[in-house]
C-alpha cells in the first residue's frame, strides 16, 4: 500500500501547479459566494450568446492547455523520481493528463449547479432565462465529453493519417508508450512551437491589458479567469519542467525573489493617483496651491439658503455601509427612489426636494461608490430628472466592474510582481477606469475629474461628501472630502480619524478618492500615499485601505459632521432637526433600531426582516485562529458601536416629537436571491434589492419629509 501511495504521490508532483490551481478554483466556487454569481451570470442570466461562446472557448483552452501541459511533463526524464517511468503506473500516465483538461468544463458546470443550489426560492421572476438554465449546462457537458473523445480517438485518426502520408511520424499507441526525453526542446518540433506560442501570447495578452485594462470585457470575468488558467498551468509546468529536470526549485526561487522586490519596497505599484494624469507606479509631483473650498463657508452658505425662516431647520445626512458592488447599489437605489417619492419641487431653482436639504453623507466602501454614483447624477444635468435617477444608477452599477480588474491582476499586475522597479499601472487603476468609463456613458465626467471641481462654484448646491479609509500603520480613519483641510491646530473633529485633505493634492479624482474607501482586501491592493508640499504633513507617507477596517458604517465620521454642523447652527442662533438616512446591506446585521429605548419619542423608521435559521456557531476558538478570528468580528463589533452612539446622538423633544430628530434605516433583509460583494452585479441582484426597497413604507416616509421640507413648512 505504502508503494502504490509514494508512486501516486511522485506522479503528482510534474502537475503540481495544475493541481495547485484547481484546487484553489474548487475550494472558491465551494466557499465564495462571488464567485458563484459569476456562474450564475455566465450560464443563467447573461443574455449575451457571445460572452457563452466565449466562455465555451476559454474553457476548451484551458482544458488543452492543461492536457497538453501534463502530457509533455509526463514525457520527460527525472533523475530524482525514477517511478516516473514504473509500468504499474501507466495508465495513470494516460489517463490522468486526460482527465484534468476534460474536468475544466465540468468544474464550471459543477460550479454553476452549485451556484443555483444556493438559491433559496429560484428564478426571482426572471422566466426568459429559465430555459437558458439547461441548455448552458449542456453545452459545457458536451464539450467535456468531445475533449476526452478527442484525448482517447486522436491517435487513432493520426494512425489513419500517417497511413495516406507516409511523411507523417506514427505515434505510439499510447501515451506512456513514447520516447521519453532528457530536454524540452526534444519533445518535438510541435511541443516545442506551443510553448514559443503560449509565451509569446502571454507577453502581447500582457502588454495589451497594460494598455487597455477594458480590452478583455467583453468575454466576462469567468472567461479572463479560464484564460489566465490556462497560461498559467501551462507557463507553470514549463517552469516545473525546466526546474525539476536540473534540480533546481526554479519556482521556490522565483517566489523568494518576489517576496524580496516586495518586501523591500522596489517594485510597488500601488501609489495613489494624485491628479488625473497621475499613473500608480509613479511618483506625484510637486502639489499646487489649495484652491479647494473651505468647509466652514460651505456650512454657511448652505444654511443660508436652506434655513432662512425655518425652526427648526431640516437637515438630511446619510451614513452608508461597505459591501462592494452590493453597498454602491443598494446606496444609489435608496437615494434614487427617496429623491423620486419626494418629487416636490421648487419651481424657482428645479430642484429635487430631498437633495435640496441633502446637507451630507459618509460613506464606506462600496457605500462610497454608491454616494459618488448618486452625486455624480444629480451635478450631471442642471435640473436632474428624479424618476430616471434609479434606473441611470443602475444602469451606471450594472456594468462589469470585475473583468478588467481581474484582467489586470492576473497578467500586469502578476508580471509586475518579478520586476524590480514599478512599470505598470496597478488592478486599481483598472477599477478606477471602468468606473470612469460607466460614468462617461450616462454623461457624468465627474469621476474622472478632480474630486473638488464638484464644488468649484462656491455655492452648497452639491451634498458634502465625505469617504472613509483606514491607514494601515496607525490604525485610523482617513477621512476624505473635497474641502481644505477641516483639522487645525486649534479644531480636532475627527477622533482618532486623520483628515484626508492634508495629504490629497486638490486635484485628486474622484474615482480615486472612492478608491482609497474601497480598497477591499487584497482584490484592490492597499495604496501608498504621498504628500509632496512645501510642508508635509507627518508622517509624508501613508498606506490606506478599505475604509471598513475600522469600522464599515461611516457613521463615526458622520457623527462629527453633524455635530460641526450643529455647533455652527448655534453659532448663528439657529436650530436643526436632522433627518438621518443609514443604509446597511449586510443580511445577516441586526436592526439596532429594536434596541431604542420607547420611552423616547424618536420617529424611527426601518424595516422586519424574517428571522435567519442557521446553525448555532460555537464561540469557543482554537489558540491559533482566535486572534484572527477576533480581528475580523471586532469590525462588525465596531459598526455597531457606532450606530448605537448615532442612535443616542438624536435630539429628542418630549413637548414636541415633531420638532425632535428622525432616524431611518434602510436595511437588505435574506432575500430570494443571493447579494454578493464583489464588483460585478446580475440582473436578479437589482430585482431582489428593488423588491425590498417596495416592501419599506415610502409612502409614510413621504408625507413625514414633505411636512417637515415643503417650502412653505415653518
Amino acid at each position: 500500500m505504502l508503494g502504490w501511495t509514494a508512486l501516486l504521490l511522485d506522479h503528482l508532483k510534474p502537475v503540481r501547479v495544475t493541481l495547485l490551481v484547481l484546487a484553489i478554483a474548487i475550494v472558491a466556487s465551494f466557499s465564495v459566494d462571488q464567485v458563484a454569481e459569476l456562474f450564475l451570470i455566465a450560464l443563467w442570466t447573461d443574455p449575451s450568446e457571445a460572452r457563452y461562446l466565449a466562455l465555451l472557448g476559454s474553457s476548451a483552452l484551458a482544458g488543452l492547455a492543461i492536457w497538453s501541459a501534463a502530457r509533455n511533463a509526463y514525457r520527460l526524464r527525472y533523475p530524482r523520481w525514477p517511478t516516473l517511468q514504473d509500468e504499474r503506473a501507466a495508465a495513470l500516465r494516460d489517463w490522468l493528463p486526460r482527465a484534468l483538461g476534460a474536468a475544466v468544463p465540468l468544474l464550471v458546470c459543477l460550479g454553476y449547479a452549485l451556484a443555483l443550489a444556493r438559491l433559496p426560492h429560484g428564478p426571482c421572476g426572471l422566466a426568459s432565462h429559465c430555459a437558458q438554465r439547461g441548455w448552458r449546462a449542456m453545452g459545457l457537458l458536451m464539450e467535456s465529453a468531445a475533449l476526452i473523445v478527442f484525448f482517447t480517438t486522436r491517435r487513432r485518426l493520426w494512425h489513419a493519417m500517417s497511413r495516406r502520408m507516409p511523411r507523417l511520424a506514427v505515434p505510439a499507441d499510447r501515451p506512456s508508450g513514447e520516447r521519453r526525453v532528457w530536454r524540452v526542446r526534444e519533445l518535438g518540433a510541435l511541443p516545442v512551437a506551443f510553448y514559443l506560442v503560449a509565451v509569446v501570447l502571454n507577453v502581447l495578452a500582457t502588454g495589451l491589458i497594460a494598455l487597455r485594462p477594458e480590452a478583455l470585457d467583453g468575454i466576462g470575468p469567468l472567461s479572463i479567469l479560464l484564460i489566465a488558467e490556462a497560461f498559467l498551468c501551462y507557463s507553470g509546468g514549463l517552469l516545473c519542467m525546466i526546474g525539476d529536470r536540473r534540480g533546481v526549485p526554479l519556482l521556490s526561487a522565483l517566489l523568494l525573489v518576489s517576496a524580496s522586490l516586495h518586501w523591500l519596497h522596489l517594485n510597488d505599484n500601488h501609489r495613489v493617483r494624485q491628479y488625473p494624469a497621475m499613473s500608480t507606479h509613479v511618483y506625484p509631483a510637486m502639489q499646487p496651491p489649495d484652491t479647494r473650498p473651505r468647509f466652514d463657508a460651505y456650512m454657511d452658505a448652505w444654511l443660508d439658503d436652506r434655513c432662512a425662516g425655518r425652526r427648526p431647520c431640516p437637515v438630511i445626512v446619510v451614513s452608508t455601509e461597505g459591501g462592494g458592488i452590493r453597498g454602491a447599489a443598494w446606496t444609489a437605489l435608496v437615494l434614487g427612489r427617496l429623491t423620486a417619492e419626494l418629487d416636490a419641487v421648487r419651481p424657482e431653482a428645479g430642484e429635487p426636494l430631498f437633495a435640496r436639504y441633502l446637507f451630507a453623507a459618509s460613506g464606506v466602501s462600496g457605500g462610497s461608490l454608491g454616494l459618488a454614483t448618486y452625486v455624480g447624477l444629480l451635478k450631471a444635468s442642471a435640473s436632474p430628472d428624479a424618476v430616471s435617477l434609479e434606473r441611470r444608477a443602475q444602469d451606471l452599477l450594472g456594468h462589469d466592474f470585475l473583468a478588467p480588474t481581474l484582467a489586470n491582476a492576473f497578467f500586469v499586475d502578476f508580471t509586475q510582481r518579478w520586476l524590480p522597479g514599478a512599470w505598470f499601472d496597478d488592478r486599481a487603476r483598472a477599477l478606477t477606469r471602468a468606473w470612469e468609463a460607466a460614468a462617461r456613458r450616462q454623461g457624468i465626467p465627474a469621476f474622472a475629474q478632480p474630486f473638488a471641481q464638484l464644488y468649484a462654484s462656491g455655492d452648497a448646491d452639491t451634498p458634502a461628501l465625505f469617504l472613509n479609509s483606514t491607514t494601515v500603520a496607525e490604525g485610523k480613519r482617513f477621512i476624505e472630502h473635497p474641502f481644505a483641510p477641516i483639522a487645525t491646530p486649534e479644531r480636532q473633529p475627527w477622533t482618532a480619524g486623520l483628515d484626508g485633505s492634508s495629504w490629497l493634492d486638490p486635484r485628486v479624482p474622484l474615482s480615486e478618492v472612492v478608491l482609497n474607501s474601497a480598497r477591499f482586501t487584497y482584490l484592490s491592493p492597499a495604496g501608498t500615499l504621498e504628500a509632496h508640499t512645501a510642508n508635509p504633513p507627518v508622517p509624508a507617507r501613508l498606506q490606506l485601505v478599505d475604509g471598513g477596517y475600522f469600522e464599515n458604517s461611516g457613521t463615526t465620521t458622520l457623527l462629527e459632521v453633524m455635530r460641526l454642523l450643529r455647533n455652527r447652527a448655534t453659532q448663528r442662533g439657529l436650530a436643526l432637526r436632522f433627518i438621518v438616512i443609514h443604509i446597511s446591506n449586510d443580511p445577516q446585521m441586526s436592526d439596532f433600531i429594536d434596541r431604542h429605548d420607547a420611552g423616547h419619542p424618536l420617529p424611527l423608521y426601518s424595516a422586519a426582516c424574517p428571522p435567519v435559521a442557521g446553525p448555532v456557531r460555537d464561540s469557543v476558538r482554537g489558540e491559533a485562529i482566535a486572534p484572527f478570528d477576533a480581528l475580523l468580528h471586532t469590525q462588525a463589533a465596531r459598526g455597531e458601536y457606532a450606530r448605537m452612539q448615532l442612535l443616542h446622538a438624536l435630539k429628542t423633544d418630549d413637548a414636541q416629537p415633531a420638532q425632535g430628530d428622525v432616524l431611518w434605516h434602510f436595511r437588505l433583509c435574506p432575500g430570494n436571491y443571493p447579494i454578493p460583494l464583489g464588483w460585478t452585479i446580475s440582473a436578479p441582484v437589482f430585482k431582489e434589492l428593488e423588491r425590498q426597497l417596495d416592501q419599506y413604507p415610502l409612502a409614510v416616509m413621504r408625507e413625514a419629509l414633505r411636512a417637515q421640507l415643503a417650502p412653505d413648512s415653518q
